[in-house]
């Protein structure tokens, strides 16, 4: 079995499998990292694994935003043999110590959530198709409601740093820029975060379609309310004369070449510009750097766009950094994407 009991119906969490890996691996010390949506599970799934296997588990704590984000730190700490990243595919290369990536797919209906889906996308005669991981298993049955409408669907293609068609992570939507030109609008089954992402990605109408709110929603609204948030922080920036480049540390959102770039930039637009490294980008670690304006973060993008409110200096992110100092166009910007 792959779910231990009925608590377990919502996700598969592969037990059978990560049993089987620890087994065959030899693995004495385990570390199972998740994001917060999964980490209510984590405490059975320790106990099913020390029962079947033997092996000491440790449950990380921490902070999990996606396959960028492995906790490589604290798997060196407890000098673990195997890292049990649950919910996100494979983002980067793990040197640091070997690590198995569990999809954690979804076992729901989407029956009610498509219900819903029917009035709002039946206007359309195209539409591009992209989920997140959880909901991959689901596709065909997305396919053949909307066939059904008369609706043709696009599901997206594998590309960018996304694993699979019809997939979509939070930092990368390529694949819907990839199909952009060749639909009226999309559909993005999953939460807020990703259907906000998509929106500010693409310039084509998104519905997103969240299964677990089992809510229907246009995101049009939240698309321009963001845009317009995030030109006023662009507009409090233009007069810095003093920028913090943030660096991130962590395995999948360490970008050197960007920050560096950004650097010279700045620099060369007579503006004084420092480097910060960063594991964690927040408004406490940042609040020390009294002496700057401005940061533009070079790690993951979502900090700028969803925490935005929680910092008292601007947070860029590089592409606004360059429209603040006049290097290229909003227009430009929103035409590419934000993200």
């Amino acid at each position: 079995m792959n779910n231990i009991d009925g608590s377990f119906s919502q996700f598969n969490f592969e037990i059978e499998r990560l049993a089987g890996e620890v087994k065959r691996r030899g693995v004495r010390r385990l570390l199972i990292q998740m994001p917060d949506g999964l980490k209510p599970y984590a405490a059975n799934i320790s106990r099913e694994l020390m029962k079947r296997t033997g092996v000491e588990v440790y449950i990380s704590a921490g902070p999990c935003y996606g396959g960028c984000d492995v906790a490589t730190g604290q798997a060196k700490l407890l000098n673990v043999d195997l890292i049990a990243h649950y919910g996100h595919t494979e983002f980067v290369r793990v040197d640091d110590c070997p690590t198995i990536f569990l999809e954690a797919r979804s076992e729901m209906s989407l029956t009610e959530i498509l219900d819903r889906l029917e009035s709002k996308i039946s206007i359309y005669r195209r539409v591009g198709v992209a989920t997140t991981l959880q909901h991959l298993n689901e596709l065909g049955e997305v396919e053949e409601r909307l066939e059904r409408l008369g609706v043709e669907a696009v599901i997206t293609p594998r590309c960018g740093r996304n694993r699979y068609c019809g997939q979509i992570i939070g930092c990368d939507y390529t694949p819907l820029k990839t199909v952009s030109g060749k639909v009226e609008s999309f559909i993005v089954i999953g939460s807020r975060f990703h259907g906000l992402g998509a929106s500010l990605a693409v310039e084509k109408p998104v519905i997103l379609a969240d299964p677990y709110l089992s809510k229907v929603t246009d995101m049009e609204w939240e698309r321009r309310s963001l845009i317009n948030r995030r030109y006023a922080v662009i507009e409090r920036a233009k007069g810095a004369k003093s920028f913090g480049i943030i660096l991130g540390s962590k395995i999948g959102q360490y970008n050197p070449e960007t920050a560096e770039m950004l650097r010279r930039i700045i620099a060369a637009r007579g503006r004084d510009a420092v480097t910060i490294v960063a594991d964690e980008v927040s408004s406490s670690s940042l609040g020390n750097f009294e002496g700057l304006d401005v940061f533009v973060n070079t790690a993951c993008p979502r900090l700028s766009l969803d925490d935005s409110e929680k910092f008292t200096k601007p947070l860029l992110l590089p592409k606004e950094a360059l429209v603040s100092i006049g290097e290229v166009g909003w227009e430009e910007v929103l035409g590419q994407g934000l993200i």
